[in-house]
């Protein structure tokens, strides 16, 4: 799992924040670490999460009145969130396009505040497949055979260093007449 950890300060008038793309590959679970989002002179009223890949949007209320029988304090007293608050940890596994090599998305995070201002965070995500050579990264010759009269081709078992995979190749010698 992959932490990306967004910081904002007070927000005093509506805005939109466009973060840096962040590369992952294969189908990574990031968790939107939004603790960083300073809090002290308005409260998040409201989150909307559109994760961006097409998934069902998330939206998050405040509770009006803070339950301390069922949640944690630890928000308030590690970051001075009095309270509690919605921005917390969120969790989203993705998964990149099986018809194209990389896939961008753009996970967006709306917060309304106490004071009717809005914060728009957005974070773009590029999600790059895993190739052929990611899977078995390193190989050994485990055996040879040479086949055919001539032994102009030949089998080669190859074993993968990262997951013991064995790959049976054979070689056509003729190639490269």
């Amino acid at each position: 799992m992959s932490n990306i950890f967004i910081t904002l300060s007070a927000n005093t008038e509506n805005r939109t924040v466009l973060k840096d793309e962040i590369t992952f590959k294969s189908d990574p679970t990031i968790n939107f670490v939004l603790t960083g989002i300073d809090e002290v002179a308005n409260q998040a009223l409201t989150l909307d999460v559109n994760w961006g890949d097409g998934s069902d949007t998330n939206f998050n209320q405040k509770d009006l009145v803070f339950n301390y029988k069922k949640e944690s304090i630890f928000n308030e007293m590690l970051y001075g969130k009095v309270g509690g608050t919605i921005l917390d940890s969120y969790e989203h596994t993705y998964v990149p396009s099986t018809s194209s090599f990389a896939t961008s998305l753009t996970a967006q995070f709306l917060v309304h505040y106490n004071n009717g201002f809005y914060a728009d965070i957005l974070q773009p995500i590029k999600l790059v497949r895993e190739s052929y050579y990611d899977n078995i990264q390193k190989l050994g010759i485990q055996s040879t055979q040479m086949t055919g009269v001539s032994g102009s081709n030949t089998v080669a078992n190859l074993e993968s260093k990262f997951d013991k995979r064995t790959y049976v190749t054979y070689l056509n010698n003729w190639l490269y007449k």
